[in-house]
């Protein structure tokens, strides 16, 4: 029951792959990667995993962070925005957005969710995902560090479990280059909570090419 009411086992449904938000279609230009050949094997799995890790506290797990401390949502919202330069991965984020405020709306209620999904609505807001994940760790008053580094081995997660059906990979070596990024999320998460929001945006040119590239992909299963 404490682990009810603390908000951890919520928040642990909200980031299961099998929530129905439509994450699982979203490949993060980790299909661009593969068919370059770039990743091919465990190890330079292991190397994508290593490289995305250092730049999620300024993208995705840095927004989450800045919501779930109290920002102004607003103001991330559009921050987050325009610092996706690939249109397939925004429209993504916004997608994955609406969807996971109307499942809260009927999961939980939560009225924090449910001003954003207003601001949505009336436009004042584009609706981005890590805002959202941020909102919700704020209305239940989760434990920063916990929930933050679940967000993050979600999306480390997610891109091993395309890596293994794409390149392909044995399921095994996919856990394994996993097991080996566990450390550094901690790391990660310290970054997010502490970098100024002006560092926000920061990103590797390469993972915004590839997702751009994406877009153009003469045969795909993801959609970015």
């Amino acid at each position: 029951m404490n682990m009810i009411n603390s908000g951890i086992l919520p928040f642990v449904q909200a980031m299961d792959a099998f929530f129905p938000i439509g994450a699982y279609t979203l490949s993060d230009g980790m299909e661009t990667y593969v068919q370059q050949g770039i990743v091919h094997d465990k190890n330079s799995l292991e190397r994508f995993l290593k490289s995305h890790l250092y730049v999620l506290p300024y993208t995705k797990l840095g927004f989450a962070a800045k919501a779930a401390l109290g920002y102004d949502y607003e103001l991330l919202d559009s921050l987050c925005s325009a610092s996706i330069s690939a249109y397939e991965v925004r429209n993504g984020s916004k997608k994955l957005c609406t969807r996971f405020l109307k499942a809260q709306s009927r999961i939980n209620g939560l009225p924090m969710l449910q001003e954003y999904a207003g601001k949505i609505k009336s436009g004042s807001c584009d609706g981005c995902f890590p805002v959202a994940v941020g909102l919700f760790i704020r209305s239940f008053g989760i434990d920063i560090s916990d929930s933050l580094s679940l967000y993050c081995y979600n999306q480390l997660s997610a891109m091993v479990n395309h890596a293994v059906k794409l390149v392909p990979l044995p399921q095994l070596d996919g856990q394994a280059a996993l097991a080996e990024m566990l450390p550094h999320i901690s790391k990660a998460v310290k970054t997010a909570v502490e970098c100024e929001i002006d560092e926000l945006g920061i990103s590797g040119s390469g993972f915004e090419l590839r997702c751009i590239q994406h877009e153009t992909l003469e045969s795909r299963m993801y959609i970015s």
